[in-house]
């Protein structure tokens, strides 16, 4: 028992003694205070710290062959009407994305406002019943364009957009010749979007999986047709010549957006949609070249500790213009190729992966805690040091001065 209580390191003083050893002091007094508030202050600074999030960059050589990747792309063309403007998707095997037009939806804007003209409308209609014309053997009709369910009979085709005004009629519906998910009124509306040249502008906005390879997005002006079945455009000759192709990027993604994630094209504008001013009207080729990086990124859950992987893609993009002037040279020289008037973004994607990953500064609560004692004691300690040594200098000073011997 006696080595034991050698052994304590938490020694016990008489009540009596210890109150009477005591002695309290202002200036113990206003380190207490001092302390307090220190500790306080740091203690929200840790708590603050074991909430935060931080994020670990690594890279690596990407393994993933092949797959797809979601592309989601958002621009406004801010003089060049809906009807005279299509995308397209194709990669550098020349394979075009399939669902491109399914998943493509076109808003009409006010050329000199910016405001909606009509409500936004997907390039193909998928309410719209694509019938298909059956003769009195059953067998399906060649060369007959449907009528949009408003056949009077199953063999009724209509091969012109007055056709299909008729047979609507016919039946109390109203056609709207906007609407361009009718293909036979694909020229009105081609004639009404020319003759609304520079007062209405386009917003076109696309989401759909394209190919982990080389690839381009293709905003030409024209109209768009398979033949043989391959998609040709019309450029309509030097009608697309006089387009103003000035343009606003809203949005250009590669895959789910991550928390921190910063797209560079985001927010461009070239030509007149970038100084409102008419005169600066640009025509021809917009050229976007873009590196997309894949992206693994990790969450952290502060609560399970358990991390959500999101796969994406981060990217980097420079752009030239090349002016349809060009052409006119290019005419008089038989070895230039012909400027295409558009906006092309090229991409390409590296062959390294960034894998970002949410970590906490504190590998668990345990470490937080310790982390909040060793500041209780540090700041007491300390403060104790120095209240210490204020107490006994002015001690020492007092009593050299009253001529006392220590």
């Amino acid at each position: 028992m006696r080595q034991l209580k050698r052994l304590d390191v938490f020694p016990k003083f008489d009540r009596k003694f210890e109150q009477d050893a005591r002695h309290r002091t202002v200036s113990g007094g206003i380190f207490s205070v001092v302390a307090i508030v220190v500790i306080l202050w740091l203690l929200v600074g840790e708590v603050r710290y074991f909430l935060s999030i931080e994020e670990h960059h690594e890279m690596f050589v990407d393994t993933e062959v092949g797959g797809d990747m979601r592309v989601t792309v958002n621009v406004t063309f801010n003089h060049v009407p809906c009807d005279l403007i299509t995308l397209d998707a194709v990669d550098v095997f020349g394979v075009f994305a399939n669902d491109v037009e399914d998943n493509t939806v076109k808003q009409r804007i006010d050329a000199a406002t910016g405001q909606v003209i009509s409500a936004a409308r997907a390039v193909v209609d998928e309410k719209k019943v694509m019938t298909k014309a059956i003769d009195a053997d059953g067998v399906e009709k060649e060369n007959c364009p449907s009528c949009y369910g408003a056949e009077r009979s199953p063999g009724d085709c209509c091969h012109t957009c007055e056709d299909v005004r008729q047979a609507y009629a016919q039946k109390g519906w109203r056609l709207d010749v906007d609407d361009i998910s009718v293909e036979q009124c694909a020229e009105d509306r081609i004639k009404m979007a020319t003759a609304a040249f520079g007062k209405e502008g386009c917003n076109l906005y696309a989401t759909f999986a394209a190919s982990r390879a080389t690839g381009s997005l293709q905003f030409i002006p024209g109209r768009m047709y398979q033949m043989l079945g391959r998609r040709m455009h019309d450029l309509m000759g030097s009608a697309a010549r006089k387009l103003d192709l000035s343009h606003t990027v809203h949005t250009l993604e590669f895959g789910e957006r991550f928390p921190g994630q910063q797209n560079p094209l985001d927010g461009t504008a070239q030509g007149s949609a970038l100084s409102g001013d008419a005169k600066d009207a640009m025509n021809g080729r917009f050229s976007y070249f873009v590196k997309v990086i894949p992206t693994t990124y990790q969450r952290y859950s502060l609560i399970t500790g358990l991390q959500d992987t999101v796969e994406s893609n981060q990217y980097t993009a420079t752009h030239h213009f090349t002016p349809s002037a060009a052409t006119k040279a290019a005419s008089q020289t038989p070895t230039m190729q012909e400027i295409v008037p558009g906006v092309f973004m090229t991409y390409d994607l590296s062959p390294v992966r960034i894998l970002v990953q949410e970590r906490h500064p504190y590998p668990s609560v345990i470490h937080f805690v310790l982390q909040l004692c060793a500041v209780c004691g540090g700041v007491l300690t300390v403060v104790g040091l120095v209240d210490s040594m204020c107490f006994h200098s002015v001690r020492k000073v007092r009593k050299m001065c009253t001529g006392k011997q220590l």
